[in-house]
């Protein structure tokens, strides 16, 4: 996208920011020490940002972009805010309690609410969990009033491994873990004695946060506690986890490289460990992965390493059996990760939503296939899907989160979309 364009772009959304938000604030109340009922079991942290601060980590960021804004116009659209980061008991691939994390923040002197949002982060780095950064940009929301309310997932946080496990898509692990901090949370406030007016609850997430806010939908609905959830905003999300591995396969006959093959092994170690596998690296991973002893790597460095050690060749990545559809040479490894995946498909569930489920994919994605929306949409009955306009993944993110803030309409034809 043009520097320009998005210079612009950006500072567009600010002012609809500004005019859109409410900014007057009230004192905030001190916390009650009393953790000890329910899901909610410490208090880590719990610190506040100032309106210049969150000014200075925005300017940082989109500088970074190659974007320059001057951090005093960007100062006067935020506001102050309060962040908790919390621990809660939640349930372990083992079924055994895990204590988890995960973050609270919304406007200071805030008194009264009448709904949460859930925001499902995407993909990051263990040492990127929301608990950690306590302001991770995902929440930016709040400025708006909302109280947002985002968990670190299973393996991030106070719940990571000395080995370095995620379920990553797991789909009951993800949906648990979610519900869990969502009932955490409202203890919390509780405790601030901020009264619930109304118990709504609203789910969003892109990417693999898409995924997680249907799986969270899914868990809701096993408990019976879909009554307050308002919405459910899903965009480019990996409902069809077959699809996705088909994806990364695809590239052993594409002439362009990809950049990111650590994700093939991050979702095959997801499911492993999600359904507690009994299989072997040697059976899973590329030949020169194992003789490199690269898959050490897996549980001792974060994520984004494992993409620049991986290279670029995905069959250098994962076994060639991966790639031998749909005996898979008679690999029984393989096989049962196959499995896991079919297993752990939204779309391969037998829960049908009953509340408005709001979907987003670009046709033009280039890493989790259209197909997997329109499958959903298919068998969703409550749900819609809209086109992105936006071509690849990244920039139909950015358009999903345009639309979800009702600002796409004003900014699309700027970018030449109708």
């Amino acid at each position: 996208m043009n520097k320009h364009l998005t210079s612009k772009l950006l500072t567009l959304l600010l002012l609809l920011f500004a005019a859109a938000c409410n900014n007057e604030e009230t004192p905030w109340k001190e916390p009650s020490t009393d953790t000890d009922t329910g899901h909610l079991t410490r208090v880590m942290t719990e610190t506040s940002f100032k309106k210049e601060e969150l000014a200075a980590m925005v300017v940082d960021f989109v500088s970074g972009q190659g974007i320059n804004l001057p951090v005093e116009f960007v100062t006067l659209l935020m506001r102050d805010v309060e962040v908790a980061a919390i621990e809660y008991t939640t349930n372990g691939v083992d079924g055994n309690p895990v204590t988890a994390s995960g973050v609270i923040a919304m406007p200071q002197g805030t008194t009264s609410y009448d709904h949460l949002v859930s925001i499902q982060h995407g993909t990051l780095d263990m040492e990127e969990a929301p608990s950690k950064q306590l302001f991770y940009y995902e929440m930016l929301p709040v400025i708006c009033g909302h109280i947002i309310v985002m968990a670190d997932y299973l393996g991030y946080g106070s719940s990571q491994t000395p080995d370095r496990q995620h379920p990553y898509l797991h789909n009951q692990l993800t949906g648990t873990v979610c519900a869990d901090m969502i009932e955490a949370a409202r203890e919390y406030l509780q405790q601030k004695s901020i009264s619930e007016t109304n118990d709504d609850i609203e789910l969003m997430g892109y990417s693999q946060g898409g995924q997680a806010s249907m799986a969270t939908l899914f868990e809701l609905e096993k408990r019976g506690l879909t009554d307050n959830v308002r919405a459910v905003y899903a965009g480019g999300g990996p409902y069809d986890l077959e699809s996705i591995l088909q994806t990364f396969l695809a590239y052993e006959n594409n002439p362009l490289p990809y950049a990111r093959t650590g994700y093939a092994p991050y979702l095959i170690r997801g499911m492993v460990y999600g359904e507690q596998l009994d299989v072997s690296d040697e059976n899973l991973y590329a030949p020169a992965v194992i003789e490199q002893g690269l898959n050490k790597m897996f549980s001792t460095r974060p994520l984004f390493e494992w993409h620049e050690a991986l290279g670029t060749d995905i069959t250098q990545v994962i076994h060639p059996d991966f790639f031998a559809a749909p005996a898979f040479n008679g690999n029984d490894d393989v096989i049962a990760v196959i499995e896991a995946l079919r297993k752990n498909s939204l779309i391969n569930s037998s829960i049908q939503p009953e509340v408005p489920v709001y979907l987003y994919h670009s046709p033009q994605d280039d890493f989790v296939p259209y197909s997997n929306a329109v499958n959903a949409h298919n068998l969703w009955n409550s749900s819609t899907l809209t086109d992105l306009s936006m071509p690849g993944h990244v920039l139909g993110g950015i358009e999903f989160m345009l639309r979800y803030m009702e600002l796409w309409e004003l900014v699309g034809p700027m970018l030449g979309m109708n």
